[in-house]
């Protein structure tokens, strides 16, 4: 697997970490897997890191599993911060699709202005 799901509870947020190559069954593996052991947070706080990662779906793949997840349970009142290399978006047409059906994901470059803005959102 090309992606670790963690809990980090000094900042109460799930962090996943997607490294190596990553395809859209380990995209919608890694959405499940948050949405089973982490929906019952209220809210649900997310960190993914995409900044080591080289994500090998086409548009159409991107755009499926920006819909997948925002409209899957457990997942769809997620708040997630992406963090992406300066120089590249591994999220591109992601984050489109799923905001077009509602999902809160905004993009950053660094990990404090990420968690920064998940903190303005416990409230």
């Amino acid at each position: 697997m090309s992606f670790q799901i963690r809990y980090d509870a000094p900042n109460r947020v799930v962090r996943a970490i997607f490294f190596d190559e990553v395809t859209i069954e380990e995209k919608m593996a890694s959405a499940r897997q948050i949405a089973e052991k982490y929906g019952h947070l209220h809210p649900l706080l997310l960190v993914v890191d995409v900044r080591e990662a080289k994500v090998l779906l086409d548009m159409q793949q991107r755009q499926e599993f920006g819909v997948y997840a925002a409209t899957l349970p457990g997942l769809s009142h997620a708040h997630i911060a992406v963090l992406h290399a300066p120089d590249h978006n591994a999220n591109v047409g992601i984050d489109q699709a799923a905001t077009a059906k509602g999902l809160r994901v905004v993009e950053f470059l660094t990990e404090h202005a990420a968690l920064e803005w998940l903190a303005s959102r416990e409230s």
